[in-house]
C-alpha cells in the first residue's frame, strides 16, 4: 500500500491542487491535521478529503474551529477560523468533528504534534527523545511545525537521536534498527524557508519527500477577494 501523506493544508487549495498534479500514483491519503486556518478555501479542502475518504486526525486549527463558541475571538487566526466556520457545509463540519486526535495505520502512529501531546511542537532533539518514549511505534508521522524532516532513533542501550531535514525533498529508508518521527512538511504554508507545497509518499520502510512549486499569485487573489491580510501571501513567497 502506498500512502500520500499530507499535513497542514490550512485552506490553501492552489497548493493542494499542485500536490495532486505532481504526486506519483498512490492508494490512500493520510492527513495529519490542520485542514483549515490561514487561507480561504477550508471548505474546498474538506470536500476533497471527504471525497477521497482520507484517514484524518485533528490539528490545533481544526480543534479551535470546532470549539470557537468556547474561545474569545481575539487575534487574526481565530477571526479567520470564525470566517471559515460560517462558510463550512454541515457535512464538512460533521466530518471534521469525527476526526480523532491520533490513530494507527499498519502499526504506524499518526498525530499532529507529538506522540506525547498532539499540540506540542516537535522541533528539538530532547522533545523527540520524549516523543519516542511516548510511543512503541517504529514509525510515526506528525505535522504542526511545518518543517519537512525526520527525527531518527538508533536503538541500543542508550538510544541515539538525530535530525535530518528534507526541505529540498529526498528519500528516507528505515533499516530495522532505526525508529523515526517523520514530518512531511506543510502543503499550505512551509516554514523551512523553501517555498512550495510539501508532501510525502510512504510505502513500507521507505518515505519520499517532495516540494512542488505552484502559482502563489492565485492565493494572493483569493486573499484579496475575501479581505484576508497580505502577510499571509508574503509568508508563502518566503517559505516562512
Amino acid at each position: 500500500m502506498r500512502y500520500l501523506v499530507l499535513s497542514d493544508i490550512h485552506g490553501n487549495w492552489p497548493a493542494l491542487e499542485a500536490v495532486l498534479q505532481a504526486a506519483p500514483p498512490f492508494d490512500r491519503v493520510l492527513f495529519l491535521g490542520d485542514a483549515v486556518g490561514y487561507y480561504p478555501d477550508g471548505d474546498r479542502v474538506l470536500d476533497w478529503l471527504r471525497e477521497v475518504e482520507a484517514l484524518c486526525i485533528l490539528g490545533n486549527h481544526d480543534a479551535w474551529l470546532l470549539a470557537l463558541d468556547q474561545l474569545p475571538l481575539e487575534g487574526v487566526v481565530l477571526e479567520i477560523l470564525a470566517w471559515q466556520r460560517a462558510r463550512l457545509s454541515e457535512a464538512n463540519l460533521r466530518f471534521l468533528a469525527s476526526w480523532p486526535w491520533q490513530r494507527e495505520v499498519e502499526g504506524t502512529l499518526l498525530v499532529h504534534g507529538s506522540p506525547c501531546d498532539p499540540l506540542e511542537y516537535l522541533d528539538e532533539l530532547e522533545l523527540a527523545r520524549e516523543g519516542f518514549r511516548c510511543t512503541e511505534a517504529r514509525l510515526a508521522f506528525h505535522g504542526h511545525t511545518h518543517l519537512a524532516g525526520a527525527f531518527l532513533e538508533l536503538s541500543g542501550p542508550r538510544p541515539w537521536v538525530r535530525y535530518q531535514g528534507f526541505a529540498q525533498g529526498g528519500e528516507l529508508l528505515l533499516p530495522p534498527t532505526v525508529r523515526a518521527l517523520v514530518n512531511p512538511g506543510s502543503v499550505g504554508q512551509p516554514r523551512d524557508r523553501v517555498p512550495g507545497a510539501a508532501f510525502a509518499l510512504w510505502e513500507g520502510n521507505r518515505v519520499e519527500f517532495f516540494r512542488v512549486a505552484y502559482p502563489v499569485e492565485r492565493v494572493a487573489e483569493r486573499l484579496r477577494e475575501e479581505g484576508f491580510p497580505e502577510w499571509l501571501y508574503t509568508r508563502l513567497t518566503r517559505g516562512e
